[in-house]
């Protein structure tokens, strides 16, 4: 086993921790360094094809916390955002977009966790119906810059999910739309053995990071579990807007 090799496996390790502590973050973490160890039209597949299984075994684990009333507008936003953005993809300088995206994520950051008088009262979770844009969006940038996760998860944490609905519902989100996404590239021929081989190759580290990253997610407190997110999307923005 190369150093490469292992550089891979204790990527594809963290990304899985991290999605099973969070609820989020798998495809954010491998794609920050995966390119510069393979070849981008083997990355993406490779990322794709562990980012459905990944969804669907923590998805199973918070099943019941899951529901479809809460995904359902996310999914009718990414059906019509997905497409678009394949086809934006041969047109659109990315850079713009993706530092947009950044300020977006940081805006919502600050508003979120702007300082309030102990005298307001809690600020109330957003309507249901905002799901179908943070879909599009999420299907937009899926589409286009293989990046659609921060506008769902933005969104959903503005719903002030339990951290085990926030996981359940999220993952049901990414199980089906990662799906399709990997049927996508399967027809465009980029599901190649070579990517095939690596994800075999790589396949043990998936559930032991999930394993232990769900072990030690349960235990944050909600409180804590938000910080934690927010802080992640914060950094996400200024790695989008500075472009590290």
């Amino acid at each position: 086993m190369t150093a490469e090799h292992v550089a891979i496996a204790v990527l594809v390790f963290a990304a899985a921790f991290t999605q099973g502590s969070i609820g989020f973050g798998f495809g954010l973490v491998v794609m920050a360094a995966l390119p510069t160890m393979l070849p981008l039209q083997v990355a993406v597949p490779f990322t794709a094809v562990y980012g459905a299984c990944v969804a669907a075994i923590i998805f199973w684990r918070y099943r019941r916390h899951a529901s479809a009333r809460e995904m359902l507008p996310m999914l009718i936003g990414s059906v019509a955002g997905l497409p678009l953005g394949i086809l934006a993809l041969r047109d659109l300088d990315p850079e713009p977009c993706i530092r947009a995206l950044g300020v977006f994520l940081i805006a919502f950051v600050l508003q979120a966790a702007w300082p309030r008088r102990t005298a307001a009262p809690e600020r109330e979770a957003v309507a249901r119906r905002w799901g179908v844009p943070a879909g599009f969006a999420a299907g937009l940038f899926s589409g286009a810059f293989a990046m659609g996760g921060p506008p769902v998860i933005a969104y959903a944490t503005a719903r002030r999910f339990s951290p085990a609905t926030f996981k359940g519902v999220l993952q049901g989100y990414f199980m089906i739309t990662t799906a399709i996404l990997v049927g996508m590239l399967a027809y465009a021929g980029l599901l190649t053995s070579t990517v095939l081989e690596h994800n075999l190759h790589f396949a043990p580290m998936v559930p032991l990071g999930i394993w232990i990253g769900t072990r030690y997610g349960d235990r944050i407190p909600p409180v804590l579990f938000r910080r934690f997110v927010l802080g992640a999307l914060l950094l996400l923005g200024l790695k989008y807007v500075v472009g590290l």
